[in-house]
């Protein structure tokens, strides 16, 4: 979540009188890809997964959003289908904005137009290095830039092997090994289920 989001978060949430609410249960489907998007969505408190299925039944993660976040940004301003599904990865609690209050936010401020482009334009260059990233690095290198930044951005969440694999582009096995493998170097630590770090600047400088 970068600082631009926070401050778009932060504006429409100032702008708008009343917003409605929505509570989510772990597990709980927030969107389905395809549906059209008549509300934009703004993550209050909790965490919300993206994914995108493909016809053969493979999913694929692809984004996390956290407190302050907004979900389905793109597909909202562009009025297209949901390219992904939203699910809630812990109790969540959604402000939603519909179509009709949002023109009348963009018409009462027209800076908001702005935010929102300026958003997009970043949210493309994320997209386009992570692209890059799948491409170029090692299995074992997205792997581990994967549980630094899922780690780091948020640490109070307990993360699967799978969502870690299907995050980092890999398979649950690689994701597993390179596991097992920074635990014996004293990279980290794991507690039940979860992990932590023991010196993250030291993998971020390792040339893997």
């Amino acid at each position: 979540m970068t600082e631009n989001t926070i401050n778009l978060f932060d504006f429409i949430y100032s702008s708008h009188s009343n917003p409605m609410t929505s509570e989510f249960k772990r597990g709980d489907i927030i969107f389905h890809e395809g549906d059209n998007p008549d509300h934009l969505c703004l993550v209050e408190k909790g965490l919300v997964g993206l994914f995108h299925y493909s016809e053969t039944g493979k999913e694929t993660f692809l984004r996390v959003f956290g407190n302050k976040s907004i979900c389905g940004l793109r597909s909202f301003f562009a009025n297209e289908a949901y390219q992904g599904s939203a699910i809630a990865l812990k109790p969540t609690q959604l402000l939603l904005i519909s179509k009709k209050e949002c023109e009348q936010l963009c018409t009462q401020h027209p800076e908001l137009l702005k935010k929102v482009t300026q958003l997009l334009a970043i949210d493309l260059g994320i997209a386009e290095s992570r692209l890059a990233g799948l491409q170029d690095k090692s299995a074992h290198l997205r792997t581990v830039e994967t549980l630094i930044f899922l780690k780091e951005k948020y640490p109070d969440q307990v993360w699967t092997r799978k969502e870690i694999a299907e995050y980092a582009g890999t398979t649950f096995e690689t994701v597993t090994r390179t596991m097992s493998s920074l635990e014996k170097e004293g990279h980290i630590t794991k507690v039940g289920r979860d992990f932590s770090f023991t010196n993250i600047q030291y993998l971020l400088d390792k040339n893997f």
